[in-house]
């Protein structure tokens, strides 16, 4: 009997000795949460070591902050940096709404506005991998996620106050709530379980996220149109009928207050230059095929790596060419959610006006053009040995990653050197003399002219966010009768004439060497090596002096007016707060 014992025990212990171990221990390559938390910390690390303090210059971070503030302070959706706040009608509401949640919440400075972006980035980072994994697992989303997230153009837009990292992640997210996982197709197997599947509750809220990235960007449309079309391919008719009425609900409104504008400039040949008109159907076919000859050589490999000239152009060839034949090889399969979003935002962008190419606009289809590249290409290598295919491997890794590894060293040099600046100099002290000098004008004006002021400068929204002062764009004509005829329609008081480009002299000069007597010198500042920036006031008709003018022939005549200080002081300049925002 104590043999019998003793021979369960040895059984027992070599069942133990054989158990292995349980595999929810193990951390490995395969591991989601392992890979998704490498992937999404290397796009953060690189992005806060890699971003310069400093704002961007289009003027949109500007208005975006300022349409916050018009929520929060009016309730109300209008430009307060145009006189008479009209309502806006060309930013969608809602990353205004979330800038404005922020500023309930306090903030009201450029850099916490800065970090959201990088959030959303992240955000979107993390939603491309879990989108992937769906499709391949962690190992290719993780591939997938990382060459996204290192990608030039991504860090590029993760260190500017604007919609598309918000957009971003709004696109990715609703991808992969409404992907199913093909890795079990057990679980998706049947058109009973297919149904059942698209009524769960994450289905309807991605529905709300696709609604909400139209909202954010109005290149959201064509993922609200793969979306319609691809639950009518299902026949998720009840499904189809709830997400049209609620998108029909808030774009209507939207359209009827915008009026149709994106449309209409859709149309144009320069949306820049309203002078050259509009497009007829052979130039439609012809921006066509410049935005898909652009794209395929420029935005796409530069973008995704770093790299120009021929060899970004070669890169691109091959890379947008995989993509190509990977995407037709699923839509023979079977096209889902995200062939036909390709489809639809590829369609949009390269007939949208040349003038608004460009990488930003790309964004969205980088992890497409991964994904869809990265299968074709292993499908092409498959047939190879197996080192030739592991060398194949390496090789792609080293011509995407290597070149992007070079541009973040590049950038974060830069943003070194830009720290050091922006610290005695504010949010605008990265910039060549002839930009700063716009903020350094501002904020005198903020200090020295009286509340409510109207003032004509070339950019007027962050002209209005450093001033505080409604502020309009002069008008782009040499006709020297238009800028002091508008002026008189709108009420501007002001016009600020500097070196930031060249339409100063060309449209501003010639309006004021034809009318002198409409307008006289309120200040002149220099800020750097080059010609001084100016603040003329434009004055009524017949009110000038002119016995004054007489003793100043041939120079503009000074503004009366007690004297007042020569510039800014150097805490205003410096400070990282956004004026319109600073309620002391």
């Amino acid at each position: 009997m104590g043999r019998n014992r003793r021979g369960k025990r040895r059984r027992k212990v070599a069942a133990a000795k054989e158990k292995p171990p349980a595999r929810a221990s193990r951390i490995s390559w395969e591991t989601p949460g392992l890979v998704l938390g490498l992937v999404v910390a290397a796009h953060v690390i690189m992005g806060v070591i890699s971003s310069a303090p400093m704002i961007h210059t289009g003027g949109d971070n500007a208005a975006y902050v300022s349409l916050a503030q018009s929520l929060v302070q009016d309730g109300a959706y209008h430009e307060l940096w145009h006189p008479g706040s009209p309502p806006h009608t060309q930013y969608p509401p809602v990353y205004p709404a979330v800038l404005a949640v922020l500023i309930l919440l306090g903030a009201k400075t450029w850099g916490v506005f800065k970090a959201i972006s990088l959030l959303g980035t992240a955000l979107a980072t993390a939603f491309c991998f879990l989108w992937v994994r769906r499709l391949h697992g962690p190992r290719i989303a993780g591939v997938v996620a990382l060459f996204f997230g290192i990608s030039p153009a991504l860090l590029f837009h993760s260190r500017w106050i604007l919609s598309e990292p918000l957009f971003l992640t709004f696109v990715f997210a609703s991808l992969w709530l409404l992907t199913p996982d093909s890795r079990n197709p057990a679980r998706n197997a049947g058109s009973g379980a297919a149904l059942s599947w698209l009524s769960r509750p994450h289905c309807m809220t991605a529905l709300a996220l696709v609604i909400a990235a139209n909202f954010t960007r109005s290149a959201g449309l064509p993922l609200v149109a793969a979306v319609g079309i691809w639950l009518a391919m299902r026949k998720r008719w009840a499904t189809l009928a709830i997400f049209s009425a609620a998108f029909a609900a808030l774009a209507i409104p939207w359209h009827l207050r915008s009026g149709g504008e994106y449309v209409s400039a859709f149309w144009l040949v320069n949306p820049y230059a309203l002078d050259q008109g509009t497009i007829d159907l052979w130039g439609l076919v012809t921006r066509l095929g410049t935005n898909l000859w652009e794209y395929t050589i420029e935005y796409v490999p530069t973008g995704l790596t770093g790299m120009s000239g021929i060899p970004a152009a070669v890169l691109g060839v091959v890379v947008v060419g995989l993509a190509l034949a990977g995407w037709l090889r699923r839509v023979r399969a079977g096209p889902g959610l995200p062939e036909i979003f390709t489809l639809l935002y590829t369609g949009l962008i390269m007939v949208w006006p040349a003038a608004w190419s460009g990488d930003r606009f790309a964004l969205p289809l980088y992890p497409l053009i991964l994904l869809y590249a990265g299968e074709q290409l292993v499908q092409t290598v498959a047939r190879l040995p197996r080192r030739v295919a592991q060398a194949v491997a390496v090789a792609v890794a080293a011509i995407v990653v290597v070149p992007a590894g070079a541009s973040w060293l590049e950038d974060t040099e830069y943003a070194g050197r830009c720290r050091a600046l922006v610290a005695t100099r504010g949010p605008m002290g990265c910039y060549a003399s002839n930009i700063r000098e716009l903020q350094v004008m501002a904020l005198w004006t903020r200090e020295w002219l009286p509340p409510g002021s109207v003032v004509f400068a070339r950019k007027p929204r962050l002209f209005h966010a450093f001033s505080g002062h409604p502020a309009v764009v002069y008008p782009f004509t040499s006709d020297p009768d238009r800028l002091p005829a508008q002026a008189d329609s709108i009420g501007v008081d002001y016009v600020v004439v500097g070196s930031w480009d060249t339409s100063g002299p060309a449209y501003v000069l010639p309006a004021v060497s034809a009318h002198p007597d409409r307008f006289c010198l309120v200040k002149e500042l220099r800020v750097g090596p080059g010609p001084a920036i100016s603040l003329l006031a434009i004055t009524a008709q017949g009110t000038h002096d002119t016995t004054a003018e007489e003793e100043t022939e041939g120079e503009l005549r000074m503004c009366p007016g007690p004297g007042r200080e020569d510039s800014p002081s150097s805490a205003s300049l410096a400070s990282m707060t956004v004026p319109i925002l600073d309620r002391e």
